[in-house]
């Protein structure tokens, strides 16, 4: 589904990512971890060109761009391939439950607005927030807004989707309910997955695959038994055990 060569990731004289090189195969559910500024969240954004790597090809479901050369129109293909949930949900302030879900359909896939209620509709259920369809942004718990944002995530019908510290802005009795949905929709749909976390138990229970990323690159990569039980690497384990005490 995905492979990246080469990728780098350059802010003026700072390099985020270095020379990064990964595949990732359909359906596969992979969670990306490491300390805060380790250039996770960029290769999520890069995916989609929210972030414009200086260097590297990027081939997402047979579409294949160069970072040096890519075009407008190439970058909008992309983002059709992909749909990202945020951290801080992102969603419309002006507009309710529904009219957020349905908005990406309306605008960017041109669905009709009575299909694309339909499909809201059901997508509120799938989320537990029927009750909140009309209900403004402003009127919902973080965790409720985020889990409209992952509604709003499976309206577009990407190939891949993109969970960008989802629950990180949430307060602590709320990060169960999205992680929760989130599980759901590993277990039930056949997604190419891409979550960066700091819930190592989550990660645990979710991941085909977790890859650690420090100083700009991809240090590690390995199932969940592979990264939590059986880590030679002093260096990840010192990681997840400052995680796991806080």
């Amino acid at each position: 589904m995905i492979t990246i060569e080469h990728l780098k990731v350059q802010f003026g004289e700072t390099v985020v990512l270095k020379n990064v090189d990964i595949q990732i195969a359909n359906g596969e559910v992979v969670v990306l971890i490491g300390p805060s500024g380790s250039g996770k969240s960029t290769f999520l954004r890069c995916l989609n060109f929210l972030v414009r790597p200086v260097e590297g090809k990027i081939t997402l479901d047979g579409a294949v761009v160069d970072a040096k050369t890519v075009s407008k129109r190439e970058i909008d293909r992309m983002r059709l391939k992909t749909a990202m949930v945020f951290q801080n949900y992102n969603l419309l302030k002006n507009k309710t439950a529904i009219q957020n879900i349905m908005e990406p359909m309306v605008t960017v896939q041109k669905m009709n607005k009575k299909e694309a209620e339909a499909v809201a509709v059901s997508l509120l259920e799938k989320v537990g927030l029927l009750h909140k369809r009309d209900a403004y942004p402003k009127e919902m718990s973080g965790g409720q807004q985020q889990r409209v944002g992952i509604a709003r995530a499976l309206a577009v019908n990407a190939n891949v989707i993109l969970f960008d510290e989802p629950t990180s802005s949430l307060d602590p009795e709320l990060v169960g309910e999205v992680l929760g949905v989130i599980k759901q929709l590993v277990a039930e749909h056949n997604k190419t997955m891409l979550i960066v976390t700091h819930e190592m138990k989550f990660a645990r229970e979710v991941a085909d695959r977790i890859l650690f990323l420090e100083d700009g690159g991809i240090t590690a990569m390995g199932t969940p038994q592979e990264i939590f039980e059986n880590c030679s690497n002093e260096r990840i384990k010192r990681f997840i055990n400052t995680i796991n005490s806080n």
